[in-house]
């Protein structure tokens, strides 16, 4: 078995300066320091279930949910520039560093994101200061890694245009608050992707190493299901002494690991060797859909399992005999049901194939969290919990093209 990380056995560049850039080349692999950058991310991401616990109300979970949004197309930025230039080398890890403290700041900040203070400090605003400083490291260091690259820089130039409109937008939904920065910053959201969507059809983007690519947003997905372990069993101990907490915490484990068998019993393997054996003109597209894009839902999806599973917690400990709240049923419901279909998603764009025990699943989580009201809240995990697993037995078996639809390793790129 081939480890999934490996000291860098490129060999040097001729005369590497300490301050240079050094160019992502096809062989290279997962750093360290960038698993620390992820880190950082992920301890961003899983904040939000702060943001939600605080003040659990659907109007949190729909904030919840724009800032995953803006944190991951930023962790995003970061992952095609690694695959332009190495983050760990010269002057690049410097810049790194800034971004990294950034989105710690971030993350800080998360929970007050929406509260303003008597005395007059405005949280959200430092939120959208510490968002411009992670996209300014981005910006600066990609014209360094465009450099002599002219088509490279070009795409830098129209990157700008959506970038810039977006934090416009952010710094002014924190000035103004309220609906207005909800409202606000959603279409920041719109404009990063929708912007950076249309910009990406320039093709001026390369990547570098697929196998990098692929590891880096396998790995963020592997800390993501780490941490919503995590964010549930860290609640448990003042409780110990009560089953049914207990009980959850466990059925919510195999919740977790059941979504972690779906993608990597067979397809997360399967979807790097289509990125690998793509024709080079046709990677950046794929990568772009497959996983800049089709990986949202995923990561998504697990933060709003950690978010559900934290709520159902604390109503079992209440009364485990009343149904569950519907904000619990629905953050718990959606996860799952988003990360199936998702998974979907995902394989159509890089294998074209699919599996319909996922969409199957997916149906019966949602059947599942509309008839939770008849039931102990107890009661509601062990049901998504059973249909996730059997779910995921099928789609971590399943092999590509045993579908109905043939595998393409190579789809062209976009006309």
């Amino acid at each position: 078995m081939r480890p999934l990380l490996r000291a860098d056995a490129a060999a040097p560049d001729p005369a590497p300066r300490a301050r240079s850039a050094v160019a992502t080349r096809d062989r290279d692999r997962t750093t360290l320091f960038e698993i620390f950058f992820d880190l950082v991310f992920v301890f961003a991401l899983t904040r939000v279930v702060a943001l939600v616990e605080a003040d659990p109300e659907p109007a949190s979970l729909l904030r919840a949910t724009i800032l995953l949004a803006l944190l991951w197309w930023a962790w995003c930025a970061f992952i095609w520039l690694g695959n332009q230039v190495r983050l760990d080398r010269g002057f690049v890890r410097v810049g790194m560093l800034v971004a990294m403290a950034g989105v710690f700041v971030v993350g800080l900040v998360i929970p007050e994101a929406w509260t303003r203070h008597p005395d007059g400090a405005n949280p959200a605003l430092v939120l959208a200061v510490a968002f411009a400083v992670v996209r300014g490291c981005y910006v600066i260091l990609l014209a360094a890694a465009a450099w002599g690259r002219p088509r490279l820089r070009r795409q830098l130039i129209l990157d700008l245009a959506p970038q810039t409109v977006s934090i416009g937008l952010l710094v002014a939904g924190a000035v103004l608050g309220g609906t207005w920065q909800a409202g606000l910053w959603a279409a920041a959201l719109v404009v990063d992707f929708a912007g950076g969507r249309s910009a990406a059809r320039y093709r001026g983007w390369r990547v570098g190493s697929p196998r990098h690519f692929t590891e880096r947003h396998d790995l963020v997905l592997i800390i993501a299901l780490g941490e919503t372990v995590l964010a549930s069993g860290a609640r448990v101990d003042p409780w110990s002494s009560n089953p049914s907490a207990l009980g959850v915490v466990l059925v919510g484990f195999l919740i977790t690991a059941s979504l972690w068998w779906a993608f990597f019993g067979r397809l997360s393997a399967e979807a790097a060797r289509a990125l690998e054996h793509a024709d080079h003109a046709a990677r950046p597209s794929l990568a772009r859909d497959g996983y800049t894009f089709g990986h949202f839902p995923l990561v998504a999806g697990v933060v709003l399992v950690a978010i559900g599973s934290t709520l159902l917690l604390d109503d079992v400990v209440a009364d485990p005999g009343e149904p569950a709240s519907r904000l619990a049923v629905a953050a718990l419901g959606a996860g799952i049901v988003l990360y199936l279909v998702g998974l979907e998603i995902f394989r159509w764009i890089l294998l074209r194939d699919r599996c319909w025990a996922s969409l199957v699943g997916a149906g019966l989580v949602a059947v599942a969290v509309v008839s939770s009201a008849w039931y102990p809240a107890w009661v509601f995990p062990l049901v998504v919990a059973a249909i996730t697993a059997t779910a995921a037995t099928v789609v971590g078996r399943h092999a590509p093209g045993s579908g109905e639809t043939p595998v393409r390793h190579c789809p062209a790129a976009d006309q």
